[in-house]
């Protein structure tokens, strides 16, 4: 087999294994042996694994294999199998013959052919976007030259094409004593170099539930196994955040290689490791970092640039200049003043500009290029911000992770840049509950932390609630969708893995766990919607599956909240979330030291003055999530510098210090960290900031480590036959399922901080425990039994009070839990805040429903919908007094077809809601209401001519849906009701696509607010 990658890239020859690395000198068959490369054999990695058929069947491969099926296709037939929806003794040769071709003319159709289901009503319907893209990453396959990594311009229709944008999903299930997977549908949802140098096709993620993330059998089967799917194996090769990927290898069980599918470009694991992290490059590393650097390959991301190798730095990093000498050893990393930032050139971020079509060119980019990971910030030499010329980057040590090679010899997917997000800006910053917690202790009073949350209350719920005058209801319309961050959520939908790279994703998706946890994004887009559709609605009825947007279409389409219903209750519904959200959540080179600039690409309207500003000047606060400590948040100068006016959307820190400032908020560095920046006088001037709290000198002492270099491994599995030896090493692969007790950690220290104080010795000692837990999936640290017990027994039995306050909602049930006491007799923060929450919350409500009865009652039934129904019966009627009974028989088949439906929600609505189903699977009450909506949605069988015409018969329908029940209505017809009410009022219909991205910009309101105010004078 030759060493190319499948998307195409042709790789150089394998680098020899280290002579320093010690072996056997006899080695056993097919064990993994590091430290040995025969002339004729490689090591084997992933091949003496148990064998689990996620779907595959001998008999059955025969004839998928003689029909050519593509994958697409495969992949749907695997998947009816994993979900009981047919067998492979279903698949039949007649039906099979009917499923030829490419992705885009048969995989849409697997369904209908197995269930014998093809009717006339098929041969029109639309591809799905993702059988296209299945085409496409096919095609770049089999070609073999690497277009799939992105950078060759445009392919079959697209422009700028990159690949590995498919999720191939399983969800691990219980089955008896052991497990099975179930695949889901494939999505495009994310790209990654993994994905983008495989193909989509090649990666198989398997999610692993809520239920079973603490099962200790888990890991254990996932370790230990190779799965089949269809005759191709996949093995796991790494795990991260609750989700293992697998890549299909070269193996093949009950088939042939194809070489015109691209088989032949498949590739072995250890190939697949020595491409990403070769190990004798690498063997000094500690085996549990080896493995945590597999997560750069799965980074979500953007291939942008290619550069060429002679202009690719490495360079040292800036330390303190009286930090000593630590030879070969690493510098702590407070002494380190430029962690994780490197320098990028004019030109590069030019040309990144262009391909991603910023509107102006970034000050600085976070990416991963090579073995590296981190920020990247325009060159301060002026010769190197020229727009003109070769892309140029500089590379510090502290960035790069992964000793690639020589980069003139390595793949030239490790020379591209892969954009994860620009320097970006968003406002106003939230106050988390360790910010408040931070603030409170450093001296801002709680008064002013009142204040605060209930000015930003007041307002919002004002936008929500005042719905009189002529333009009110666009001012709700523009609370609901802020409320929601509808727009921006659709769109989020639309682009999916671009998202970041675009500068509309979320700065951290945690704000309590904050940048500990290398996201990149990967959890806000691995949450799939609620369906395909990129506005998530029922494809039925049309009623959008979220309540914003559900509010927003009935506000276009005319409704009033005081003169319907479900409108008052749905606006209601939005109102508690905004109230609850508060309760909970709260939301709000050239520097001396203590010094930091900030100036921003666009306009900032200063709250307090009015006046609008670019740079930031005087005193200020920032800080980084999670504030643990009393000294995570610090306050600085803000400063305008001459030197660094070309820098925009980032906050630049000092190398000029006792130690650089990113390590006092929370240790944390300049490879990409969200940091706040506030200069709010109240806050600001108020602040102390506190001093350093150090890392107790016995911390280790809590912790076990188990630590393991590389070259011990390879003496380790030396000695383990071949197939002990395989599975060791994919045990290094999936480290990531392992518990960390991190979260456990993060409950424990908001106990000690309540209990005995945020600056107490027991809840600074937490704090450094939560992180050093964080990290010891890199580190391979571990808490001791009998330590973890005690501070369980201490901390996680009792809740503080303003945990248990928050739960107090109308529907939710106040946890019985005991609750920790103070040693202070001084009133906590939180509890304070918390106790103001509930009591703004409750007034709310109450003025909430005294709209209601401050306006005339509203009608039971809205006549502007109950028209169409009534209309037709009228003419109906009027027909029989002539001797016509074609309407009358017309309307009595739909009303009887509605009756059906009514029927059968009625039992539907009667189920109880499911409260055990897993992520992903349906409720079977929501299962049930679907298929009521699809059976009202199937046109009536009419015996006779129909005398309505189509149009008239849908709306018909829908009016006497309504006219039966209000919801039931709405929950079959939501699309058809919205219709006929803004029909009625002169509304003017547009494409679903423009609904998508409307939005009412704030000068518009206050434009309209103006003009009112005007015409009331």
């Amino acid at each position: 087999m030759s060493s190319v990658g499948s998307m195409g890239q042709k790789r150089p020859p394998e680098p020899g294994w280290s002579s320093q690395m010690t072996a056997p000198t006899t080695p056993a068959v097919n064990a993994p042996q590091i430290g040995i490369r025969t002339k004729h054999r490689p090591p084997e990695f992933g091949v003496q694994l148990n064998i689990v058929h996620i779907a595959h069947c001998k008999r059955a491969q025969i004839v998928l294999d003689q029909q050519h099926l593509a994958w697409g296709t495969i992949y749907e037939l695997a998947r009816g199998v994993t979900r009981g929806m047919w067998t492979f003794e279903d698949m039949t040769e007649r039906r099979l013959c009917k499923l030829r071709g490419s992705n885009v003319q048969a995989a849409w159709k697997v369904a209908a052919v197995i269930k014998d289901e093809m009717g006339p009503s098929f041969a029109t319907r639309a591809s799905s976007e993702v059988w296209l893209e299945y085409d496409r990453e096919q095609l770049a396959i089999v070609e073999n030259q690497g277009r799939g990594l992105g950078t060759m311009g445009d392919w079959e229709g697209k422009e700028h094409w990159y690949g590995g944008k498919i999720q191939q999903v399983a969800r691990i299930v219980r089955a008896g004593s052991s497990f099975k997977l179930e695949l889901e549908k494939p999505e495009i949802r994310r790209s990654h170099r993994f994905g983008r140098f495989l193909g989509s096709r090649r990666i198989l993620q398997i999610r692993v539930p809520d239920n079973l993330i603490y099962d200790t059998e888990v890991p254990k089967f996932l370790g230990s196994s190779k799965f089949v799917l269809c005759g191709r194996v996949f093995v796991p090769f790494h795990a991260k955040e609750g989700s293992v990927y697998l890549f299909e290898t070269n193996e093949n069980i009950d088939r042939q290689t194809n070489p015109g599918d691209g088989d032949s470009h498949r590739l072995t694991l250890h190939e697949f490791v020595q491409w990403h992290n070769p190990l004798r490059l690498n063997s000094k590393q500690p085996i549990s970092k080896w493995s945590t650097r597999w997560t750069l390959g799965l980074s979500t991301s953007v291939p942008t640039i290619k550069f060429a190798s002679q202009d690719i730095f490495f360079i040292d990093d800036q330390y303190l200049t009286d930090a000593g000498d630590y030879g070969e050893g690493e510098h702590p990393v407070g002494n380190i003043m430029t962690d994780g930032c490197g320098f990028i050139s004019g030109a590069a971020l030019t040309a990144i500009m262009r391909v991603i079509q910023y509107p102006s060119r970034p000050t600085a980019v976070q990416g991963r290029i090579a073995g590296a990971k981190g920020m990247w910030v325009l060159h301060p030499d002026p010769e190197y911000q020229v727009a003109d010329g070769p892309p140029k980057i500089w590379i510090r040590n502290s960035q790069n992770k992964i000793d690639c090679g020589p980069l003139h010899k390595v793949d030239a997917a490790h020379r591209i840049f892969d954009l994860v997000a620009p320097s970006r800006v968003t406002g106003p910053s939230r106050l988390s509950r360790d910010t408040l917690v931070n603030l409170a202790h450093n001296d801002v009073p709680t008064g002013i932390l009142k204040e605060l949350m209930a000015d930003g209350l007041h307002n919002e719920v004002r936008q929500l609630t005042e719905w009189d005058g002529p333009d009110s209801m666009l001012v709700v319309w523009r609370a609901v969708e802020r409320a929601g961050r509808v727009v921006i959520c659709r769109l989020r939908r639309r682009i999916a893995g671009q998202v970041r790279a675009l500068g509309l994703g979320e700065l951290r998706p945690n704000e309590e766990l904050g940048d500990e946890i290398d996201y990149d994004g990967d959890v806000v887009l691995d949450q799939p919607p609620a369906t395909s559709d990129p506005r998530s609605r029922n494809p039925h009825s049309g009623q959008p599956t979220s309540l914003h947007e559900s509010v927003l279409e009935l506000l276009q389409a005319g409704f009033h909240p005081l003169k319907f219903d479900p409108l008052f209750s749905k606006l209601k519904s939005v109102v508690m979330l905004v109230l609850d959200d508060y309760t909970k959540n709260y939301p709000y080179g050239v520097l001396e030291e203590g010094q930091i600039h900030f100036r921003s690409s666009q306009l900032i309207t200063d709250p307090e003055s009015g006046t609008h500003m670019d740079t930031i000047t005087g005193p200020v606060l920032v800080w980084r999530n999670p504030t643990r400590l009393p000294s995570d948040v610090q306050k600085a100068t803000a400063v305008s510098h001459p030197k660094l006016s070309s820098h925009f959307d980032v906050i630049i820190f000092p190398v000029q210090g006792e130690r650089s400032l990113a390590s006092y908020l929370g240790g944390g560095d300049y490879d990409g960290d969200t940091v706040v920046l506030v200069w709010s006088k109240d806050l600001v001037e108020n602040f102390n900031s506190a001093p350093l709290c150090e890392t107790p000198v016995d911390l280790r002492n809590d912790f076990e480590e188990d630590i393991e270099h590389l070259l011990d491994f390879d003496q380790r599995v030396s000695k383990l036959s071949d197939k002990e030896a395989q599975i060791a090493f994919q045990k290094v692969l999936l480290l990531g399922l392992e518990e960390t007790k991190y979260k456990l950690y993060s409950g424990f220290h908001d106990a000690a901080v309540y209990q005995d104080g945020y600056d107490s010795t027991t809840a600074v000692r937490l704090a450094y425990m939560f992180t050093t837990c964080l990290d010891a999936k890199k580190t391979g640290l571990r808490v001791k039994h009998d330590v973890f017990e005690t501070h369980r027994k201490f901390y996680g039995s009792r809740k503080p009070y303003y945990k248990v306050a928050a739960l107090k909602k109308n529907d939710s049930p106040r946890e019985d839990l005991p609750l920790v006491k103070r040693i202070s007799s001084s009133p906590f923060i939180l509890d304070d805040l918390v106790d103001e929450g509930n009591r703004l919350r409750d007034e709310f409500v109450e003025k909430y429903s005294s709209l209601r009865s401050l306006s005339p009652r509203a009608l039971d039934h809205d006549t502007h919908l109950t028209s169409p129904y009534t209309s037709a019966s009228y003419r109906a009627t009027q027909a029989v007094l002539v001797g016509f009974q074609g309407l009358q028989v017309n309307l009595t088949v739909a009303k009887t077809h509605v009756e059906k439906a009514y029927q059968d929600w009625l039992c539907a609505i009667a189920m109880q809601k499911s409260v055990s189903s897993p992520r992903r699977s349906s409720d079977p009450k929501e299962q049930q209401i679907l298929k009521v909506a699809r059976y009202f949605a199937q046109r009536p069988l009419f015996e006779d001519v129909l005398f309505f015409s189509e149009e008239e018969i849908k709306t018909i329908m829908a009016s006497y849906a309504y006219t039966r029940n209000q919801s039931f209505g709405f929950s079959v017809a939501f699309r058809e009701l919205c219709a006929i009410k803004a029909r009625v009022q002169g509304g003017v219909p547009f494409e679903d696509k423009f609904a998508q991205v409307m939005n009412i910009p704030n000068n518009v309101l206050r434009a309209l607010s103006q003009a009112q105010d005007d015409t009331d004078n």
